[in-house]
């Protein structure tokens, strides 16, 4: 039997004594791991220099790991006709246990988990490419599984890279700067080592030893640009020199060389590896294959060997070429399964995880499979299923290979079809070997579906994204027509809501306050509106009229009272729009300047000029602005006495980008990553985006949608947040309508959606203040509402019975005789009865002419 020491001393080269005395190792009590690197090969790099330092190492017991930079920035890709490439490879076939190549992933430390993923997966391709080209069969199945990055603070676990069977990360300190080796590790089996000494071929061993107070691991980095410069003749004695000296001893520690891709084989890091067994049932498997099948597999199970089984795949050289399993990856019991892994066609154009799920509330990974032998790279596509190397068993003529397999320390997947199992003694002889491949300390057995679940990256961002994928079927909108709300019904809302303008206008300015608040004796008025405010009431008047709640002559007299109002103010020589205004008094306000409050004010100015019995009013106004003057690099900035900030800090930056665009302003979107990615590497990114933004509600997501048209990432968000707000309302019963809006006590307006960056699904709330009181559990849960105007806005949107739902709570709730309150507590299920705002009301009358327009159009 192969112990656990034993395999690690079958795995590491340790030629230890071709340099220490027996007597001289028993004397040193303790061993430090030292990876000695040559990092920056590449096209530039001089091969014949490469080649003389490296015998010299490895002639005495130093092995090295080679950080290949498959492209210069000068010199161009390295191609497989390239003498360094031709160096590596005649090197890895001769002396795989002394020579690592690791690729580079420069940016890993800042990159999530899917993205982790995808960029190992492309690594390796590259990496393969450059050194081997076409030539598949010299490859001996070559992965590496460990991989290089660049140093940076605040660094992200890097458990994404397991998925492509990389086991361990060197976080390299910069170009001629050294930094003290931390190790970390994650329970997923993923090791970092971050930093370590920059050395020349010419230190010597006093100047190769850490610093006294960093005992701990030794990483050596070489630069592959400073051996060229070292004279050739000189290089074979400097590399005998340098590797004699990274062997003294250091006081009672002896020095334990090894490669990158082993320094996990140390108890510090309690190493093991999966077999992953897996059987395919053959098509048109007789009931009695199909019982010797299930009988073999409880045999295994009593024997410590778990496995699966589902219908035969067949294995691609490509991607999206084959067969393959979807794999439920919220399952967490690895048991005997009683139905089969779910097959699916992986070569088909889309999958839709929706149909796939049998359960709504989980989610999944399709996985597919290439030979051991051949497989190029491990891990995520680009259309997110993973790739996993299998040895695949279809004969008995096969079994053999299973004995002469090399798996080194590598995770390793079994797939064996049905057509092995049937005769005894076949069946005994892979018993056998799968025992034996199991027997070694460190490997565990599993199913296939708790390899992928074990491997599979996860992360907030993730997690968001498969709910949503899971969802897509529950969270389509019906063939129906157009909603449940009766005509009547719609039009005795939109009268509520008007009741708000008709009561508040002032007659002098035409301008509505922004909220107002009657709880006591009188009222009182918020006079001071914002441009977003204004182009509200702009918007409203649009739809007032359209509904024929007011006459054309009675909107376009409004309309010649508002404009002059808006004209905007001069500062630091531009003419713009203003922060906010007054409105009780004429052409009163700041000279503030917001960006995203301009788009809002932006698109309801387009809306207005491209209404028949508005057009062309309000040109003149927008041309006079010198909003040119606050884009800069395609960002449109806020100004603040004085100041400029950008608005990418904001959910409204993507709205306004659009707005402005309308008027012929080229602007850009914090929101616009999907050009040049696949889909699903679009949408992780931009949830990304999101997520450092801060929560995200239904405006202005939605408002794009009724007033500009939607864009791709707009729609893709609005379908991460609805599919959220219907999963909260199936498991626990409770409506769901987060945005934007008023409250009727302190902080009296918060910001409310669900946050990307935080594991699970959370609604978060925040405030123009963003005290930390304000994002607090305890906050949330108390001042948690479902608004008003959102309710009408999904039901704009999209036709769902849970749109339904929301405007039924609303209007029984929310309907007051000075229009529509804010919000309604989701705690105590009360409204804001007392408090009503511009906002909402504009926007439940815009909600609903376009849900009357929706419904002429069926």
């Amino acid at each position: 039997m192969m112990n656990r020491r034993s395999f690690l001393k079958a795995s590491s080269a340790l030629p230890l004594a071709l340099v220490l005395p027996g007597t001289m190792a028993q004397a040193l009590s303790k061993s430090r791991n030292t990876i000695v690197v040559i990092d920056g090969l590449s096209a530039a790099s001089d091969a014949d220099s490469l080649s003389a330092t490296m015998d010299g190492l490895i002639r005495l017991g130093v092995p090295i790991s080679c950080i290949v930079e498959t492209a210069h920035p000068e010199a161009g890709p390295l191609r497989a006709d390239h003498p360094v490439a031709a160096l590596l490879r005649d090197m890895r076939g001769r002396l795989p246990g002394l020579i690592d190549l690791l690729p580079v992933l420069p940016d890993l430390a800042n990159r999530t988990a899917h993205f982790q993923s995808r960029d190992a997966y492309d690594a390796q391709h590259r990496l393969f490419d450059a050194l081997w080209g076409d030539r598949d069969g010299q490859s001996a199945g070559f992965r590496p599984r460990a991989v290089a990055c660049d140093m940076a603070e605040n660094a992200l676990p890097p458990t994404g890279v397991r998925t492509s069977g990389i086991r361990n990360v060197l976080m390299r300190p910069a170009a001629n700067a050294s930094a003290a080796v931390q190790s970390q590790a994650w329970d997923n089996g993923v090791v970092r080592l971050i930093g370590g000494k920059r050395v020349q071929l010419t230190d010597t061993a006093a100047q190769l030893q850490n610093d006294p107070a960093n005992p701990g691991e030794r990483v050596l980095y070489l630069s592959a640009e400073n051996l060229a410069a070292l004279p050739a003749a000189d290089l074979p004695d400097l590399a005998a020199q340098f590797a004699t000296a990274v062997m003294q001893p250091d006081g009672d520690t002896w020095v334990s060389p090894i490669l990158a891709s082993d320094v996990q084989f140390r108890d510090a890091y309690s190493y093991n590896r999966k077999m992953a067994l897996h059987f395919m049932a053959s098509p048109g498997s007789t009931a009695v294959e199909r019982a010797i099948l299930t009988d073999f597999r409880l045999d295994l199970l009593n024997a410590g060997l778990p496995s699966s089984f589902g219908e035969a795949v067949e294995t691609g050289q490509t991607d999206r070429d084959g067969t393959g399993y979807w794999i439920d990856i919220q399952r967490t019991k690895a048991v005997l399964p009683i139905l089969p892994v779910q097959h699916y066609l992986a070569g088909s154009a889309k999958l839709d995880p929706a149909a796939l799920n049998a359960d709504r509330n989980s989610f999944g990974m399709g996985v597919e499979f290439r030979p051991r032998s051949t497989a190029r790279a491990a891990g995520i596509t680009e259309d997110n299923t993973m790739v996993v190397p299998a040895e695949i068993i279809n004969a008995p003529a096969q079994l053999a290979e299973l004995d002469r397999a090399d798996y080194g320390t590598e995770d390793f997947t079994v797939l064996i079809s049905d057509q092995v199992l049937q005769n005894a003694p076949q069946r005994k002889i892979l018993k056998q070997a799968l025992l034996q491949l199991a027997d070694d300390g460190i490997t565990r057995p599993v199913t296939l579906p708790e390899y992928v679940r074990g491997i599979t990256p996860t992360d907030a961002y993730l997690n968001h994204f498969r709910r949503t994928a899971a969802y897509a079927g529950r969270a389509r909108g019906s063939d129906r027509a157009q909603g449940r709300q009766s005509h009547a019904q719609l039009m005795e809302d939109a009268k509520t809501a008007w009741r708000y303008f008709e009561k508040w206008t002032n007659r002098r300015t035409g301008l509505c306050p922004a909220t107002v608040n009657f709880s006591g004796s009188g009222s009182t008025l918020h006079e001071a509106v914002t441009m977003w405010d204004v182009g509200s009431q702009i918007n409203a008047l649009v739809a007032a009229n359209e509904l024929s709640l007011i006459t054309d002559k009675a909107f376009q007299t409004a309309i010649r009272k508002i404009l002059p109002n808006i004209a905007g103010r001069k500062s630091q020589g531009r003419l713009l729009p203003q922060g906010w205004i007054a409105t009780d008094r004429i052409k009163w306000g700041v000279k503030d300047f917001d960006g995203c409050d301009a788009g809002r004010l932006m698109a309801a100015l387009y809306n207005l000029d491209t209404h028949s019995a508005t057009k062309d009013r309000a040109e003149p106004t927008v041309r006079s602005w010198d909003l040119d003057k606050v884009i800069k690099d395609g960002v449109i900035y806020n100004v603040t006495d004085g100041v400029e900030t950008t608005t990418y800090r904001s959910h409204c930056a993507h709205y306004a980008a659009w707005a402005f665009r309308t008027w012929g302003l080229e602007v850009r979107s914090p929101y616009e990553v999907l050009d040049g990615k696949s889909e699903t590497d679009g949408r992780i990114a931009l949830l990304e985006v999101g997520g450092h933004i801060g929560p995200m509600g239904a405006e202005p997501l939605l408002l794009e949608a009724i007033e500009l048209g939607m864009s791709p990432e707009s729609e893709y968000l609005a379908d991460v947040l609805f599919a959220a707000q219907l999963e909260e309302y199936d498991e626990t019963g409770n409506l769901t309508c987060v945005s934007e809006g008023p409250i009727d006590r302190a902080p009296w307006f918060t910001y409310q959606g669900i946050q990307f960056d935080a594991p699970g699904r959370i609604w978060a709330t925040d405030t123009v203040a963003s005290l930390p009181e304000h994002r607090s559990p305890e906050f949330r849960k108390k001042n948690h509402v479902v608004s008003s105007k959102a309710a009408y806005l999904w039901a704009a949107y999209k036709n769902h019975d849970y749109c339904d739902l929301l405007v039924d709570y609303v209007r029984e709730r929310a309907r007051t005789d000075n229009g529509f309150a804010s919000s309604i507590y989701r705690e105590t299920g009360k409204a804001t009865a007392t408090y009503a705002d511009i906002n909402t009301n504009a926007i439940i009358l815009q909600s609903i002419a376009q849900i009357m327009r929706n419904a002429k159009s069926q």
